[in-house]
């Protein structure tokens, strides 16, 4: 059974999603403008399999206190910092934003994270989409302008949807309507787009640097979906080369969010990576 209640971690509060089971929990991270639902599937595996692990809202996200102006990278790692302070040692498995995030927190506090999965860690990402997007800070008139263009929120829902179904998810997968719906929501609220795409475009020229600096020396698997339309797997190699002893994964029907359309792989990956940890 998934409970959820409210928690405070590094100044923000947040929803807590959980299920009980045997220790070290297993922490998990979404992705950017996602939220800590898009772990339903994969809360249930693990509680079929008596394993304790926990989601989260991460800041300004879902039903997480909103962030403070500034950097953002910074928040994030508060926000881990205090997550496991108060619940490690833990098993970090993030996506995406969540991934990166959580490669970081490996990094700084490694006597709190006893395990890494990273899905589709987006930092490395050095194709033409990622280029421009660190190109230069975009000025605050540009997002000013963007969030004056009338756009009617039926067509918001549906470009949404599409968007949703093709990018998230990779081919053929069962789409969830319900993750589809939460998105198309978010996305059609008054001033979602300009933010969204702000904040987008901040975090990537903040993360310019990628990984380079990380020193992870936990037991780590890095996963990608092979249908990923917004990360190329190369951005997980070289995760992987970045660091020794890891392991990496190509799932080759996942999208962007292997969480979403290969649950089970997701559960199956990261108890495998905590039976070694109890060795």
């Amino acid at each position: 059974m998934i409970t959820e209640t409210r928690r405070r971690f590094g100044g923000f509060g947040t929803r807590v999603l959980e299920v009980p089971g045997e220790s070290p929990p297993v922490v998990l991270l979404h992705g950017y403008a996602d939220s800590a639902d898009t772990w339903m599937h994969v809360l249930r595996g693990f509680g079929e399999a008596g394993q304790r692990a926990v989601a989260v809202d991460l800041p300004g996200f879902g039903q997480a206190g909103a962030r403070a102006p500034g950097p953002l990278v910074d928040q994030f790692d508060t926000f881990a910092r205090s997550l496991l302070d108060d619940m490690g040692p833990a098993v970090l498995v993030g996506n995406s934003l969540g991934a990166a995030t959580a490669v970081r927190a490996a990094s700084r506090q490694p006597d709190r994270v006893a395990g890494l999965v990273a899905l589709d860690d987006p930092v490395n990402a050095r194709h033409w989409l990622a280029r421009l997007a660190r190109l230069r800070p975009v000025p605050a008139s540009v997002w000013s302008g963007v969030a004056r263009i009338p756009v009617p929120a039926p067509a918001v829902r549906w470009a949404t949807g599409m968007a949703t179904r093709r990018i998230l998810y990779g081919p053929g997968a069962v789409v969830d309507p319900g993750v589809v719906r939460r998105w198309c929501e978010s996305a059609a609220a008054p001033g979602a787009l300009e933010t969204l795409g702000r904040y987008a475009f901040q975090y990537a020229v903040e993360t310019d640097g990628g990984h380079r600096e990380v020193d992870v020396s936990c037991p780590t698997v890095i996963v990608h979906g092979a249908r990923d339309r917004i990360i190329p797997v190369h951005a997980s190699r070289i995760l992987h080369r970045q660091i020794p002893g890891s392991d990496l994964v190509v799932l080759p029907r996942s999208g962007h969010c292997p969480q979403l359309d290969d649950p089970a792989a997701v559960v199956r990956l990261t108890m495998r990576l905590l039976e070694k940890i109890r060795r």
